[in-house]
């Protein structure tokens, strides 16, 4: 039975991975920062990123033979306030982290984002030119550049917004949404802001294809269908038989963030259909999946 080690475990993201993983008889560890989920069939580790030793600890125990990074400071507003903070875990938590991979012979699934992309042109594969406008896409372009240096069996999975039910703990865009729904709220949505969004059970069976095959380098990985927030939370409140009443359109020209957020960073998955098995559902897929069953 092969290993696998899963930073964020205790996340959105990193609770799909581990049920997923499990289902796939992998032999799960799992990090979490202050408090484990009460889950079995789970190696759960204390991990922070902040701490050089505690990485060493964790990875020593583990001895995995791949891992996938999803750790993060990922609050985008927060990020660009603390900085510092930021750079520590998501820069140098993962060079350290890779350079150990490096040094045991492990496989690297590390796990970036499409805000490395500044949303000029939107459409983006994977040759084109990163410009994040944001911190906390900077740290994780960072990120990038060091897992590339550091890991020769790195895989950089960059993943646009994903959506669904959390399986352990965390929440999503569409999570946010159906909970402020139920308590009669009105959600302010962007008409004019663009991604590729992709459900979090289809992300982790993509992830943990590529933990398993010899693919080297930087995939895309998003659903198949570029959207704007207004349709993606009028394809939701369909499915949940919620009012459309209650989205307000609002052009994101409108919002006052901290941290500069791009029009358009949708991505192109062509590598990714064509290397993987993994079928990358449109939103009406996904949610129809995340939410009818």
């Amino acid at each position: 039975m092969e290993s696998i080690l899963i930073t964020g475990g205790s996340g959105f993201l990193g609770g799909a991975l581990i049920v997923r993983a499990i289902s796939k008889h992998w032999k799960v560890f799992a990090t979490y920062h202050k408090h484990p989920p009460q889950f079995d069939d789970v190696n759960w580790l204390p991990l922070d990123l902040s701490d050089f030793s505690s990485i060493q600890q964790i990875f020593q125990y583990s001895n995995p033979d791949v891992v996938i990074h999803t750790a993060a400071l990922t609050h985008v507003d927060w990020c660009e306030a603390h900085q510092c903070e930021t750079k520590l875990v998501n820069v140098l938590g993962t060079e350290i982290l890779a350079k150990l991979c490096q040094e045991h012979n492990t496989r690297l699934i590390y796990v970036s984002t499409d805000l490395v992309f500044d949303g000029e042109k939107g459409n983006y594969s994977e040759e084109d030119k990163t410009n994040p406008v944001s911190y906390y896409g900077w740290s994780k372009l960072e990120g990038e550049k060091l897992v590339q240096i550091n890991c020769e069996n790195h895989v950089i999975a960059r993943s646009a917004l994903m959506y669904g039910r959390p399986a352990l703990r965390g929440t999503s865009f569409s999570e946010w949404l159906r909970t402020t729904w139920a308590m009669g709220k009105i959600t302010p949505l962007f008409y004019d802001q663009y991604r590729t969004p992709i459900e979090v059970n289809n992300l982790a069976d993509a992830l943990l294809e590529l933990a398993s095959n010899s693919f080297v380098g930087t995939i895309h990985l998003g659903g198949s269908q570029k959207i704007d927030r207004v349709t993606f939370g009028n394809i939701l409140a369909r499915i949940l038989g919620v009012s459309a009443d209650l989205i307000c359109k609002v052009s994101m020209k409108e919002a006052t963030n901290v941290a500069l957020r791009p029009q358009d960073v949708s991505l192109n998955i062509s590598k990714a259909q064509t290397l993987l098995r993994t079928q990358f559902l449109n939103c009406e897929e996904g949610l129809q999946k995340a939410y009818e069953t």
